[in-house]
């Protein structure tokens, strides 16, 4: 009898999830009405900030009146935020001017017993002024270490590791849908991105070669040498470095190499290709806390999988519903801060 009521519980248990799930889309209300409303998480009272606040809360306000689902939300209420983004080593990179955040929308979605989900509801964030988002994951190696490192090479390994830090693999471009908003895409229609810039500026992106990308390995490893593995590490850099001939240490880095465990990287256009933020992008005639820069996630998934999307979670993929509605071109126009 015990063994029936452990296996009983047992199944109830694994299959919770799938009940909740049910239970949810069952109380679903997608006619009921809804309402906006938009709070502000960024709490510094620097002068610069409460400038940028200001700035941010005018786009929070663009999208509620651009965008259908925001200006008339039915089944949920929409609650925007935004949170503050800044740290010292991100500030201490040169190509980084603007100040950031992430604006976040919540689909507090209505339930028929009453009440609402507000804890981790759906959601839809992008950044603003953020030069680490719109492209693939930038690398994450150590920064100074106050417990481990030598006090007197403090600046020298925080300037390495935000060199090798600042680089990143970039999706290939699809096309642009306006000035200023150029779509990228990771081969899945699930994993698309936008970049929304100042078509007056330099480029955002440049390009990096294999010789750079060898000389920032290089600078990074040579300050790494306190133990047996980091010897290692350094010397088998070196070696890989003497095996690319000259053609290739000067041609643009791309992501990935057969043989190399430590610089791997290739000249041979095999891969993502390698890019670092261009300081040239920003317009310093133009006050931190102004919009210059956004990047944002675009999903475009076909009614198959949107329909599977729906079948799993019990509501729209409201992701891919909001940027379909989204008039880029006049958010790139009215909304990214640039000088006649």
């Amino acid at each position: 009898m015990m063994y029936r009521y452990f296996i009983l519980l047992l199944c109830l248990t694994l299959m919770l999830p799938e009940i909740v799930k049910a239970q949810q889309s069952s109380d679903f209300l997608p006619g009921k009405p809804g309402k906006w409303s938009y709070s502000n998480n960024i709490t510094s009272t620097d002068a610069g900030y409460i400038a940028f606040s200001k700035s941010v809360a005018s786009l929070a306000g663009w999208f509620h009146l651009n965008v259908p689902m925001l200006l008339n939300p039915k089944g949920f209420d929409l609650a925007a935020t935004t949170y503050g983004q800044w740290d010292k080593y991100y500030k201490m990179n040169k190509c980084n001017y603007g100040l950031r955040t992430e604006m976040n929308f919540s689909f507090q979605l209505f339930y028929s017993a009453g009440g609402k989900w507000t804890i981790e509801p759906p959601h839809y964030s992008f950044d603003i002024n953020n030069t680490e988002t719109g492209h693939g994951t930038n690398p994450n190696y150590n920064t100074y270490n106050d417990l481990e490192d030598d006090p007197l090479l403090e600046k020298p390994i925080n300037d390495a590791a935000i060199r090798m830090n600042g680089v990143f693999a970039v999706y290939p471009f699809v096309r642009s849908l306006a000035p200023g908003v150029n779509y990228y895409n990771c081969g899945s229609p699930e994993c698309g991105s936008l970049v929304i810039f100042n078509p007056n500026r330099p480029d955002f992106w440049i390009p990096v070669t294999v010789r750079e990308m060898a000389e920032i390995h290089l600078q990074f490893y040579e300050l790494r040498n306190k133990t047996e593995m980091d010897r290692l590490l350094l010397a088998e850099l070196e070696k890989e470095i003497s095996e690319l001939n000259e053609d290739e240490m000067n041609a643009p880095a791309f992501s990935g190499h057969d043989n190399h465990y430590v610089l791997k990287v290739n000249g041979k256009g095999q891969g993502l290709q390698l890019m670092r933020f261009n300081p040239e992008y920003w317009d310093h005639s133009i006050p931190q806390w102004e919009i210059q820069y956004m990047t944002f996630y675009y999903p475009q998934m076909d009614a198959v999988a949107l329909g599977e999307s729906f079948k799993n979670n019990g509501y729209p993929f409201y992701s891919q519903t909001l940027v379909n509605e989204i008039d880029w071109g006049k958010l790139a126009e009215e909304k990214i801060v640039r000088k006649n």
